[in-house]
């Protein structure tokens, strides 16, 4: 019964179906509205992580530019096949400080290997500083009745609620509270699936 009320539900919404993000946007985001997506293969499934040490290493250097100024970049994630780092940036500035290459070593095979990652800047509305405050604030989309867990996803550069539910009110009420910073993803095979 899920699957056919599932079926029933993608069919009627029109989805949109992003195959690199792994992502189906049951409902996109409006001027009064956050957008749902569901993710019916998690990616980390899929991949290869052959060979991504030197990536990794570089991200946590990006992730402490990111910690270290929080108002001009926004939190970087790695891309695969082939691997690239990504380095978000809100503000001229920004764009500056993530530029620079990343260079160090990596421990591979018994020896260190030097490597140098040239991040990829990418501007996007959402900061560092924006994303934490609201996945910390007390009080704040956690609270929902309907939310699951919470947590920010920086390829998307939201907070991402995870929910069984994708109902219209939750919707609205947190595109009027929050506006571009959330999106929902629906899960809907945890606990009983709400529809509406």
């Amino acid at each position: 019964m899920i699957f056919t009320l599932f079926a029933l539900y993608a069919v009627t919404a029109a989805p949109e179906f992003l195959p690199g993000e792994w992502r189906v946007i049951v409902q996109p985001e409006t001027s009064d509205a956050v957008e749902v997506f569901l993710r019916p293969i998690s990616p980390v499934m899929l991949r290869s992580y052959e060979g991504v040490g030197p990536y990794q290493r570089a991200l946590e250097a990006a992730e402490r530019r990111a910690a270290a100024h929080p108002r001009d970049l926004a939190p970087p994630y790695i891309l695969h096949e082939p691997y690239r780092l990504v380095a978000p940036y809100v503000t001229a500035r920004g764009r500056e400080l993530a530029a620079p290459p990343i260079s160090g070593a990596n421990w591979s095979d018994g020896k260190y290997v030097p490597y140098r990652v040239v991040p990829q800047g990418r501007q996007v509305k959402n900061s560092q500083a924006e994303l934490t405050a609201l996945a910390e604030v007390e009080g704040g989309p956690i609270e929902e009745p309907e939310v699951l867990s919470m947590g920010i996803e920086a390829e998307l550069n939201r907070v991402i609620l995870e929910a069984n539910t994708s109902d219209q009110d939750l919707r609205h009420r947190l595109a009027k509270r929050y506006g571009g910073l959330v999106a929902i993803k629906w899960e809907p095979f945890q606990g009983p699936a709400v529809l509406d």
